[in-house]
């Protein structure tokens, strides 16, 4: 697990979702965290296009950024996609099953979540490169505001993606393992 995925853990250690059911807890990830990364990829997108089309020239780093943010995005929504339509639903019928035997697709679920788990360090990696090409998330002198507003919604969407990977990896996926070997 990356430096900043385990200073995120740290601070969320004793986080009440970590009592709540699967239900619950994936009701959450999904409407608050994946939503929010959703909406997020598109608005710094955009601002990140603006910013290389007006400060480009000035600031080559800003293609780099939005080069990594681009990536970033195609493979989050394809990593989501896989939770939602795949993953979730089965640890919902895990849940469900109350401790019957459920045929898994994958094997074990275990398998799903090595994968997820490899896609959360990618996205952590990528969030790296982009911290480190923008000094921080930290706008130039001469950055005007949408310059200032992109980085602040950079730095958030590290935070959010820091809270939404503990959740998953360290309270959701051990909860699925647990309830599949109780089936």
């Amino acid at each position: 697990m990356g430096e900043a995925f385990e200073i995120a853990a740290e601070l969320v250690k004793d986080d009440e979702a970590a009592g709540w059911p699967v239900d619950r807890l994936i009701d959450h990830i999904v409407t608050t965290h994946h939503a929010y990364t959703r909406g997020a990829l598109l608005g710094v997108a955009h601002h990140l296009k603006t910013l290389a089309d007006l400060d480009g020239a000035r600031h080559p780093e800003l293609a780099r950024i939005a080069s990594v943010w681009d990536r970033l995005g195609v493979n989050l929504m394809h990593h989501m996609m896989k939770e939602e339509r795949v993953l979730f639903p089965y640890i919902r019928d895990l849940a469900a099953a109350q401790g019957r035997w459920l045929a898994s697709p994958f094997g074990s679920v275990e398998n799903p979540i090595r994968m997820m788990e490899r896609e959360h360090q990618d996205a952590d990696e990528e969030l790296r490169a982009i911290r480190e090409l923008s000094d921080g998330y930290t706008a130039p002198a001469d950055g005007c505001a949408t310059y200032r507003l992109c980085f602040e919604e950079l730095a958030h969407f590290e935070r959010d993606l820091h809270r939404h990977v503990h959740l998953e990896n360290n309270v959701l996926f051990p909860k699925a393992v647990t309830l599949e070997r109780r089936s």
